[in-house]
């Protein structure tokens, strides 16, 4: 009974956290659209990166959501392929991204890496 507490417990943080990252998205969305012939165009690239990195939270949430009941080597080989992807996203835009972005980006690399280690241990 536990286990199932903290699942939904789980998948209802994910839930929100979901819902939070796509409002932020959509209120960016809005800005750049209403402000589009104003304003500078270094704060509009920086808006447009933080989209990118906003839209690909969005879609590993939904793919944990969804894929809950994966196996521990799709698990494996999902967050393998989100680690080389962002690795490549921050080796790409590490100059033009603001430094909290950065550490955000590089804390959750760090967890990435500590999740594939402890999935390849217990194979």
């Amino acid at each position: 009974m536990e286990n199932f507490e903290n699942d939904e417990n789980k998948k209802e943080r994910q839930l929100d956290n979901l819902v939070n990252i796509a409002e932020k998205h959509t209120r960016t969305e809005r800005h750049l659209e209403q402000y589009s012939n104003i304003g500078d165009p270094d704060n509009k690239e920086h808006a447009r990166q933080k989209q990118d990195i906003r839209e690909g939270e969005m879609n590993n949430l939904k793919n944990n959501i969804i894929n809950e009941n994966e196996t521990p080597e799709e698990q494996l080989e999902n967050l393998k392929d989100n680690y080389v992807s962002s690795n490549a996203y921050m080796l790409k835009n590490k100059d033009s991204m603001d430094e909290e972005m950065l550490n955000n980006l590089e804390k959750r690399q760090e967890h990435r890496k500590e999740q594939i280690e402890n999935l390849e241990d217990n194979e």
